[in-house]
C-alpha cells in the first residue's frame, strides 16, 4: 500500500528549525550579509528602496532582522501567502531565539499570533489591505514597510501598493522596501518617479558569492531529460506540450507528462545517493498533483510525500520543511511554493511549467480558472527553490525554444477579473486618500480598463451597494454596501450572508458564507481518494437535489461542512462547556483537564472524519463576523434568534461507536509519521451517519440556499434590464400553457413529429439550467441551450432587512419583559449609585425589585427605592450568584427577569471579557441547576463595547443565548456611562439593551448534569 502524502510508518527526521546555532550560522553564509551596512544606509536615506537578489540570497529572513539590530522598529513585512508568512515568521523567530508571537509576530486571515512587544510582524498583503481601509494611515505606524516578493502580482498586491504609495506620498517619515528576485526594475522605478523632487527609488542587487562557496545549479530542459531517460520522440513539444509555442499549445497536463514526471523521479533516486535530497515538483493543480501522487503509491517504503495546496492545513504544510532520514522527501506542490520559503535539502526541481490562472469569466458571470504556461520569471522563481543549502538540478518539462518563448513576467491578477469585491472595498475607506476607486486604480501599477471598473460600479448600484449620485461625483456605499464589504469575505459569500438574513436565517446564513470561502474545509478531504471524501462528507449531508433544488457540487459540499461544524458545537463543544462549569464549582485545588482539550479536541475531531484548524477557523470567523453586524445594527440581526439550529430537534444525540478492530489503510488521510506515533490506536467512530437530513433544520436551509443561489445568479448577470422581470411574467405564463421546447427539434433530429411531448415551436419555453443557477455556473454561457432566466419569485424582499435599525428606545420595550405578578420579582446587578433602581421604581412596584450591592448598609439611599429590597454588602458575581459560604439570600424562586449595568474596573479588554465571562459562567450554573430555563437576562451596554467583547460568543459559551435586543431609553431609566465612539460610517454607538435566555443542552446527549450541578452548589452552600 501507498504511503499518503500524510500518512505513513514510522521514521526519523530532523527539523530545519531545530537548532537556533545553526540557523544562525547558516544566516550568516549568505550572500546577503556583506551588504548588510549598505543596506541599512540606503533605507535610511531613501523613502522608497528595492532590493533585488537571487533565490535563497537571504533577503526576506535578514533584511528585517539587520533593520532591527539597528533599533529601526516597528517593522511590517508582507508575504503573499499565508504559508510563506508563518514559515518565514518561525524562521525568524528560531534565529532570534524567541518565541513566535513575541519579538516577532505574525497575521494571516483571523490567526494573530503577536503581541504589544513585537517588533517584526509579517502578514499577507490582503491584511495589510484590509488595515488601511479600516484604519487609512493609522495602518502604517511602522518606522520600515517591507513589501516582499513584489513581482507576485496579485490584486491584493498592487492594491496595497498603491494605497501605501498614496500615503507614502504625504508621511516623510515612512520607509518603503521592496524585494523581489525577478522583478522589472524599470517599471518600479518609473512607478515612483514622482515621490518628490530630487527623490529616486535606490536599487540594491544582492550579488552572489564566490563560486567556491555558492551552490551551484544546473538546468536542463525537455530535449535533454527526455535524452538521458532515453525517451525518443519526433516530436517533442507536440507530445508533452500539445504544440510548438506557448500561443499555439494548450496548458494541460497530459497523462504523458505526468508519466515523465514520474520516470524523472525514478531516475533521480537511482543516481542520487544522498537520500536527504528532496525533489520538488511544480503542478497547476489539485487534480494534478493527485495524478502524480497516484504513480508514486506503489513506492511508499521509497518515497515520502508532502503537499502544498492551499486547500492543506498550513500546520500540515509546514511539515513539508522536515528533513527526512529514512525516506527521499517528495514535495508535490502548485505555485504555493514558488517564492519566499527555503524548504532545506530540496536538490532537484522539476517543473511542468504551467500554472492555474483566475480571470472573470464574462459568459458565466463568475470568477474562473484556466491553465497557462507560467512567465519566465515564475519558471526563475521555481528555479530558486533549489541551490540554497545544496547543489541544485532543475527539469524544465518544455524545450529550450519553447520557454524562450514564455511572457517575460506574468500579467497583474488586476487586469484579469472583475473587481467587483475591490471597487466596493475601495468605496468604503475610510481615508479619502483611497477610498475613490476611480482615481486610485488608475494610479496602479498596471491601471485596470476604466470600463472594467465602470462596470462592476453599475452592478453595485443596481444590487443597491452602491446609492447613485446627483452629481458627478462617486456613488457612495449605502448601509447594505458598507455591510458587504465589512464581512471580510469574498463578494458573493457576503452578499449570501445577507440574503439569509432576508429569509430569518443570519446565523445560518454567515456559516455557509464562511464556508463557500474557505480552504481548507472542516471535513477532512483525504489527497488523492475523492471516494473518501464523498463518504465522510454524507456522513454529514445526503439528500437528492430533487427535494431542494440544490444542484452545485460547492453547495451541497458546504451543506455537509455546515452540518459537521453544528455537529461538533453540540457534541463536542457543548460537552467541554458543560465540563468547564462542574470545574469552576470545584474550590479544592485539583486540576481540571482544560490543559489537555487541545489534545482531545484533535483525537475527537480525528473520530469523526473532522480537521481541527479549519473547524475552529470557521468559529473565529462566525464571531468576527457577528461582532461586524452588531457595530452596524441591521434589522435582520436585530429580528433574528440566536439559538442555533443544531438545538433542533431536541431529542437529538450520538454515541460515539469506536469499534476494537479498525481498519486504517496506509494510504488513508491521516498525520505524518511522528503524529502518527502520538495517536497510535485513534479509531473512526462507526455511529453513522452523524446528522441526518431532519437535523438542525438542514432541510430548510438547503432549500434556503438553493433559493438564494439562483437569485444572486439572475440578479447579478452583467445584461440584467429592467425587462426582465416582464420576460420571467411571461415565461410563467407558458409554464401552464405550454411544454418546454424540444431540444432534439432544435438539432433537427426529432422523429416523434406530432407526438413528440415537447414543443416543436422556437417560442416555446427552454427548461432551466440547473448548472447557470448553482455557485460554478454554467460554462456554456449565452450558448447554452436551456434556459439562464429566473421564472420564479425571489426569495427575499431586495434589501429591506438590511436597513439600519430604526427603532426608537421606548421605554415600553423594557418594561414589557419585567415580572408582572406580585409574586415574581426582577433582580438588579451593579447599580451601585441606584440610579436605575430609583428611575425603574417609577415604573413598576418597588416590592417587585431586588436589588444587589458592595455598598455598606450605612449608605444613604433615594426615597423612591422604598419598598426596594437592597442586598447590602453583595459583591458580585461571587456573593450574589454563587454564595462560598452560607445560605445565598438572593430569592431564585421568585427572580424572573436579571438586569445587569456592566461596570468595568479596568480599561484592558481582556479584563473585561473575563468579567463578562464570569458573569455567564456563574449564572449558568445556577440556572442550570435550579432549572431557571424562563429568567430573562438583559444586559445593558454601547453595542460597539458589546462587539469588541465579543459578549454574544462569551454568553453562548455558557447556553445563553440572544433572544433580541433594543435601544434603551436613557431619558426613562437614566443615562448609561458608557461612551465608546465610531469612526466607521453608517456604525452606531449608542446604548442597548440585550435580552438573552438560557438554553440547556438535551439531558439525553449528556445525562443528567443538573443533579451534578445542584449537588455542587448545595456542597459550597
Amino acid at each position: 500500500m501507498a504511503s499518503s502524502p500524510t500518512s505513513s510508518s514510522c521514521s526519523s527526521y530532523s527539523s530545519p528549525f531545530a537548532s537556533s546555532s545553526s540557523s544562525s550560522s547558516n544566516f550568516a553564509s549568505l550572500s546577503i550579509s556583506a551588504m548588510r551596512d549598505k543596506i541599512i544606509e540606503k533605507i535610511q536615506e531613501n523613502r522608497v528602496t528595492l532590493i533585488v537578489g537571487e533565490p535563497g540570497c537571504g533577503k526576506s529572513s535578514q533584511v528585517p532582522q539587520f533593520l532591527l539590530e539597528e533599533n529601526i522598529e516597528p517593522i511590517l513585512c508582507t508575504q503573499p501567502r499565508r504559508f510563506a508568512v508563518v514559515a518565514v515568521a518561525s524562521m525568524v523567530a528560531k534565529a532570534r531565539k524567541c518565541e513566535v508571537g513575541g519579538e516577532i509576530g505574525y497575521h494571516i486571515g483571523h490567526s494573530k499570533v503577536f503581541s504589544a512587544r513585537s517588533k517584526i510582524i509579517f502578514k499577507t498583503a490582503g491584511v495589510l489591505l484590509d488595515e488601511m481601509r479600516e484604519k487609512g494611515s493609522h495602518a502604517l505606524k511602522y518606522k520600515v514597510i517591507i513589501l516582499d516578493e513584489v513581482h507576485e502580482r496579485s490584486v491584493e498586491s498592487d492594491l496595497v501598493l498603491v494605497c501605501v504609495k498614496q500615503f507614502l506620498l504625504k508621511n516623510t517619515g515612512l520607509r518603503l522596501v521592496l524585494m523581489s528576485a525577478t522583478a522589472d526594475i524599470a517599471k518600479y522605478r518609473e512607478y515612483f518617479r514622482d515621490l518628490g523632487r530630487g527623490e529616486r527609488v535606490e536599487v540594491l542587487a544582492i550579488p552572489t558569492t564566490s563560486k567556491d562557496t555558492i551552490f551551484q545549479r544546473k538546468v536542463l530542459y525537455l530535449e535533454q531529460v527526455t535524452e538521458f531517460l532515453g525517451i525518443r520522440s519526433e516530436n517533442l513539444p507536440l507530445k508533452y506540450c500539445s504544440g510548438p509555442s506557448p500561443l499555439m499549445a494548450d496548458a494541460g497536463i497530459k497523462a504523458e507528462v505526468h508519466k515523465l514526471i514520474h520516470d524523472l523521479v525514478l531516475h533521480i533516486h537511482k543516481n542520487e545517493p544522498d537520500i536527504e535530497k528532496s525533489i520538488l515538483i511544480f503542478l497547476p493543480t489539485y487534480y494534478s498533483l493527485e495524478q502524480q501522487w497516484f504513480f508514486l503509491k506503489p513506492f511508499s517504503k521509497t518515497f515520502k510525500v508532502h503537499i502544498l495546496h492551499r486547500s492543506v492545513d498550513t500546520e500540515q504544510a509546514l511539515k513539508a520543511m522536515k528533513i527526512w532520514k529514512s525516506h527521499r522527501k517528495v514535495i508535490l506542490a502548485t505555485n504555493i511554493a514558488e517564492s519566499s520559503v527555503t524548504i532545506p535539502h530540496v536538490g532537484y526541481v522539476i517543473d511542468s511549467c504551467r500554472s492555474l490562472r483566475v480571470f472573470w469569466d464574462n459568459n458565466r458571470k463568475i470568477d474562473s480558472a484556466e491553465l497557462v504556461w507560467v512567465s519566465q520569471s515564475q519558471a526563475n522563481q521555481r528555479k530558486g527553490r533549489t541551490g540554497r543549502t545544496c547543489d541544485g538540478n532543475v527539469y524544465r518539462l518544455v524545450t529550450g525554444s519553447f520557454f524562450n518563448q514564455l511572457e517575460e513576467y506574468e500579467p497583474s491578477a488586476i487586469l484579469r477579473l472583475s473587481l467587483r469585491q475591490q471597487v466596493l472595498q475601495l468605496c468604503c475607506a475610510e481615508s479619502k486618500a483611497i477610498n475613490d476607486p476611480r482615481v486610485l486604480l488608475q494610479k496602479a501599477l498596471d491601471p485596470p480598463y476604466p470600463q472594467v471598473v465602470d462596470d462592476a460600479m453599475d452592478l453595485l448600484v443596481r444590487i443597491h451597494a452602491l446609492g447613485r449620485t446627483l452629481s458627478r461625483g462617486r456613488p457612495e456605499p449605502t448601509f447594505y454596501g458598507r455591510l458587504v464589504s465589512s464581512f471580510n469575505l469574498s463578494f458573493d459569500a457576503s452578499v449570501l450572508i445577507l440574503k439569509f438574513g432576508d429569509l430569518g436565517m443570519l446565523r445560518e446564513g454567515i456559516l455557509v458564507g464562511i464556508l463557500m470561502d474557505m480552504q481548507p474545509l472542516p471535513i477532512l478531504r483525504p489527497f488523492g481518494q475523492e471516494y473518501l471524501h464523498v463518504d465522510y462528507s454524507s456522513n454529514y449531508y445526503s439528500e437528492d437535489s430533487r427535494s431542494t433544488g440544490l444542484t452545485g457540487r460547492k453547495e451541497v459540499l458546504c451543506m455537509a461542512n455546515l452540518g459537521a461544524f453544528q455537529f461538533w458545537q453540540l457534541v463536542f463543544k457543548d460537552n467541554c462547556r458543560l465540563e468547564r462549569l462542574k470545574q469552576l464549582l470545584k474550590f479544592d485545588g485539583t486540576e481540571d483537564e482544560h490543559g489537555m482539550l487541545p489534545k482531545i479536541e484533535e483525537e475527537w475531531c480525528s473520530n469523526h472524519y473532522l480537521v481541527q484548524s479549519a473547524i475552529n477557523q470557521v468559529a473565529d470567523s462566525y464571531d468576527e463576523i457577528v461582532s461586524s453586524l452588531h457595530r452596524f445594527r441591521p434589522k435582520c440581526l436585530v429580528t433574528s434568534n440566536g439559538v442555533p439550529s443544531y438545538y433542533e430537534p431536541r431529542e437529538y444525540w450520538h454515541t460515539c461507536y469506536l469499534p476494537s478492530e479498525q481498519n486504517r489503510g496506509a494510504d488513508a488521510l491521516g498525520v505524518d509519521d511522528d503524529e502518527l506515533e502520538l495517536h497510535n490506536g485513534i479509531q473512526k467512530c462507526a455511529a453513522v451517519p452523524f446528522v441526518s437530513f431532519s437535523h438542525f433544520r438542514m432541510s430548510e436551509v438547503a432549500e434556503k440556499l438553493a433559493a438564494v443561489v439562483k437569485e444572486m445568479r439572475v440578479k447579478h448577470r452583467g445584461d440584467i434590464s429592467g425587462d426582465h422581470k416582464e420576460t420571467a411574467d411571461s415565461h410563467d405564463c407558458h409554464t401552464v400553457m405550454e411544454a418546454s421546447v424540444c431540444k432534439f427539434f432544435i438539432n433537427g433530429l426529432c422523429n416523434k413529429g406530432s407526438q413528440c411531448l415537447y414543443s416543436h415551436s422556437l417560442q416555446a419555453k427552454r427548461p432551466l439550467c440547473k448548472f447557470f443557477f448553482s455557485l460554478q455556473g454554467c460554462r456554456n454561457g449565452e450558448f447554452c441551450f436551456f434556459s439562464h432566466d429566473s421564472i420564479s419569485s425571489s426569495p427575499g424582499n431586495g434589501v429591506s432587512s438590511c436597513l439600519p435599525e430604526d427603532e426608537n428606545a421606548d421605554a415600553r420595550t423594557l418594561l414589557q419583559l419585567l415580572p408582572a405578578s406580585p409574586q415574581e420579582c426582577v433582580l438588579v446587578l451593579d447599580d451601585t449609585d441606584f440610579r436605575f433602581s430609583s428611575n425603574l421604581a417609577r415604573h413598576c412596584c418597588p416590592s417587585s425589585i431586588i436589588l444587589t450591592t458592595p455598598s455598606p448598609h450605612e449608605s444613604t439611599i433615594d426615597p423612591l427605592l422604598k419598598g426596594v429590597k437592597i442586598l447590602w454588602g453583595l459583591s458580585h458575581p461571587y456573593e450574589t450568584i454563587i454564595c462560598r459560604a452560607g445560605e445565598n439570600v438572593v430569592p431564585w424562586n421568585k427572580v424572573k427577569c436579571i438586569l445587569w449595568f456592566p461596570q468595568f474596573d479596568s480599561e484592558y479588554l481582556e479584563v473585561q471579557k473575563g468579567q463578562i465571562k464570569t458573569f455567564f459562567e456563574y449564572l449558568s450554573i445556577r440556572f442550570l441547576a435550579d432549572a431557571l430555563y424562563e429568567v430573562r437576562v438583559i444586559i445593558t451596554m454601547n453595542n460597539i463595547r458589546f462587539s469588541q467583547l465579543q459578549v454574544e460568543k462569551l454568553a453562548r459559551d455558557a447556553f445563553f443565548f440572544l433572544e433580541e435586543s433594543f435601544p434603551y431609553d436613557e431619558q426613562s431609566f437614566g443615562e448609561l456611562f458608557d461612551e465608546i465612539s465610531t469612526k466607521k460610517a453608517m456604525a452606531v454607538a449608542k446604548p442597548i439593551s440585550y435580552v438573552f435566555r438560557v438554553h440547556p443542552p438535551a439531558n439525553i446527549q449528556f445525562g443528567d448534569y443538573r443533579k451534578v450541578l445542584h449537588q455542587r452548589l448545595n456542597d459550597i452552600n
